[in-house]
């Protein structure tokens, strides 16, 4: 295991990004955060309550058989209410959990495949962790709460104005992109199951 991959294990919420980021923060995790940006413009959270379920990407429903952790989805949408289920998930095991935030990528990346709106998702999540007391974060956790604190007035604008947001508007989903850009506005909480996410009872 490289130095990298141990000062991430150290701490109590972790961040990276996409399947292979998760492999390599996943080891000791109780919980997965998956943080979606855009995505395709529908948060899982906003299909659930349209429909009832969703469904998962396959490199998730993979990552939470070998790591047996508890898998929700979190968006700038639902934020808080999946920090919330955190901590009760916490106090029910009556011990510190460990959490890996990792940032959904796009499948067919443009340029560097960097996502802010992604940055942005997890940075907000991590940040909504620290507010209920999960907040041993690895330096990268931190430098990615710190990006969504530092720009969180202009988060909105942002995320309309960004490559992906762009390339969803110019598909005539303006109205989703906004949707996505919105900070705690939902209280459901995606958790996953054995055929996709469903809403947490």
């Amino acid at each position: 295991m490289s130095t990298e991959v141990q000062q991430q294990q150290r701490y109590e919420v972790r961040f990276e990004w996409g399947s292979a980021g998760l492999e390599t923060i996943a080891e000791g995790a109780g919980v997965v955060i998956v943080a979606q940006g855009i995505a395709d413009g529908h948060p899982l959270s906003t299909e659930i309550e349209a429909r009832g379920r969703a469904r998962a990407s396959e490199w998730v429903e993979d990552a939470a058989r070998a790591t047996g952790a508890r898998v929700y989805a979190a968006s700038l949408r639902n934020r808080t209410a999946v920090a919330q289920r955190v901590l009760q998930f916490q106090v029910e095991q009556g011990d510190r959990v460990r959490v890996a935030v990792v940032a959904e990528t796009a499948s067919e990346p443009n340029g560097s495949g960097f996502a802010v709106d992604a940055l942005f998702a997890g940075g907000a999540i991590v940040d909504a962790l620290a507010a209920v007391g999960i907040d041993y974060a690895s330096p990268e956790a931190a430098a990615a709460s710190a990006a969504f604190t530092g720009l969180e007035r202009a988060v909105g604008h942002l995320f309309t104005a960004s490559a992906a947001g762009q390339k969803q508007i110019a598909a005539g989903r303006r109205d989703d992109v906004v949707a996505a850009g919105t900070v705690d506005v939902s209280e459901l909480v995606p958790v996953l199951g054995a055929d996709g996410y469903w809403a947490a009872g």
